[in-house]
């Protein structure tokens, strides 16, 4: 080859030199540890629980703690973990109802050492490690990519599969109502079709935002798959979880999404919803199919509507639902009624 035939290297090709005064000095950021707990086991495995030197960090199913863990054996406060010195910390029981257990015996007060794994109630296990930052970076994106949808940042499919039998046990536990409710964004290939897959991305994205602003803290919205999101939400009357579903519907009509160029697309959405007042041999499959049954009900009724049933272990289920202010009664046997008619 001559050297006119030789090249010189286009940008892309060219490695950058980068300034070295701005680069991160990882020997300094190793020596900065920080204290956290990682679970082990039962719910949230794989979640970082990073430990606060100047207040205590409280553990519970209470929303107002610390870090809140959604497992029925857990209490409400459940442990308390107060900085003791560097790379030392306290964790105390607060008169929880299953306890705290370190190397098999349950403990009230405990000195944490790095690697000491506690177990809190029958099926929580956390262990108390020391971390660089860079370290609890990388396991909190680990673990927010296994459970969340990356899209619109809700709750994945995965996480649903967890969640929904510890809430089911709860409910059983302390006889609350627990309500599924399935939401399917209506004529949402269309959408992608007419206004292209970013525009669709950003409709999803709305939607995750708006569900997560209609509802409570303790309510979970999952992106289920597609164009499909589910709430689980516990106590609730089926009445109640129908005017939820409704107010849901009409949240979403509402949210219509303009684009730069000024074209406005209207977004509606079909709503199935099943609530278990008494959950004592339910199952979540069973609430996911029924919830995806009355989505499918509310499809075939003319979409943009709410179908809400009652699971009872004595009697067949009765099911309401609102479209527009109109009523729909569905019976045991799935025919849909509507000011007499018959669909």
């Amino acid at each position: 080859m001559s050297i006119e035939d030789e090249k010189e290297p286009d940008d892309t090709e060219r490695t950058v030199q980068l300034d070295p005064t701005g680069l991160v000095n990882l020997s300094e950021v190793s020596k900065q540890l920080n204290a956290s707990f990682v679970v082990m086991g039962g719910i949230d495995v794989g979640r970082s629980l990073p430990l606060s030197t100047k207040e205590p960090v409280i553990i519970g199913r209470d929303p107002e703690c610390s870090y809140r863990i959604q497992d029925d054996g857990i209490s409400r406060r459940h442990a308390e973990i107060t900085y003791k010195a560097p790379g030392k910390y306290i964790i105390r029981d607060l008169n929880s109802t299953n306890g705290m257990f370190f190397e098999g015996k349950r403990v009230t007060t405990h000195l944490l050492d790095e690697g000491d794994k506690i177990l809190l109630g029958r099926r929580t296990i956390i262990k108390f490690v020391l971390q660089d930052a860079f370290d609890l970076q990388y396991h909190k994106q680990i673990y927010e990519s296994t459970v969340r949808d990356p899209l619109t940042g809700v709750f994945n499919r995965k996480h649903f599969d967890q969640y929904i039998a510890a809430e089911l046990s709860f409910a059983r536990r302390h006889g609350l109502p627990l309500t599924i409710m399935m939401i399917d964004l209506d004529h949402f290939k269309r959408i992608n079709d007419l206004h292209g897959h970013q525009t669709g991305d950003q409709v999803l994205i709305i939607t995750a935002e708006t569900l997560l602003d209609s509802l409570r803290d303790e309510d979970l919205v999952i992106r289920y798959g597609g164009e499909e999101f589910v709430i689980i939400t516990r106590g609730i009357p089926p009445e109640g979880a129908s005017a939820l579903g409704e107010r849901v519907r009409q949240t979403i009509e509402q949210m219509a999404m303009e684009k730069p160029e000024g074209d406005t697309i209207s977004i509606t959405a079909s709503i199935g919803a099943v609530t278990v007042s008494d959950p004592t041999g339910i199952d979540g499959r069973r609430l996911l199919r029924e919830s995806d049954e009355n989505l499918y009900k509310a499809k075939e009724a003319g979409r943009n509507c709410v179908v809400a049933s009652e699971i009872r272990n004595s009697s067949p289920p009765m099911i309401t639902s609102k479209r527009k202010g109109r009523i729909f009664t569905v019976d045991s046997t799935g025919t849909i009624e509507r000011d007499g008619r018959r669909f």
